[in-house]
């Protein structure tokens, strides 16, 4: 028994599949995107992981980088700052992998526990850049993008 009570199972379930719909529901194409990769980078996981989590997680380190690339793509890509906090933690979540790899010592717990967190707070930033989408108004045409003149004329 864990001197520290876990966070069941179906609660971290619960959260991921929430928040994705949510962004799948009512963000933009960047926070669908990135739902998506949530998603197939959640099911890939346990089921391209060999054994539990008492040995490195090779394809726990190959999922997470690429579900990484995904994100720093988006945020390269992207207007809102979410983006980078969400590739943030993901890179956060590949340095765990590579601290395992380096030092063995670290134990499951911790390794386990560290993913649960940087997974949580990617979902936070996530959540954060759906509800502004969803909350923001109407943009109005920008003052650049409409005429000021009739067509075909010369502007200065």
């Amino acid at each position: 028994m864990h001197p520290y009570p876990a966070i069941p199972a179906w609660l971290g379930i619960a959260v991921g599949w929430t928040v994705a719909a949510f962004a799948l529901w009512k963000g933009g194409r960047a926070e669908r995107l990135v739902a998506a990769g949530f998603l197939v980078a959640w099911l890939a996981s346990p089921i391209l992981r060999r054994g539990g989590w008492e040995g490195p997680a090779w394809t726990g380190l190959a999922v997470d980088g690429l579900f990484l690339a995904l994100l720093l793509w988006v945020a390269l890509r992207s207007r809102r700052y979410w983006p980078l906090f969400a590739a943030g933690f993901e890179l956060l979540s590949v340095a765990t992998h590579l601290a395992r790899l380096i030092d063995p010592g670290v134990r499951a717990w911790a390794y386990a526990t560290a993913d649960a967190i940087w997974t949580y707070l990617l979902l936070a930033a996530l959540s954060f850049g759906v509800y502004r989408r969803w909350r923001e108004p109407a943009q109005p045409i920008a003052a650049a993008e409409t005429a000021t003149v009739e067509p075909g004329a010369t502007r200065l």
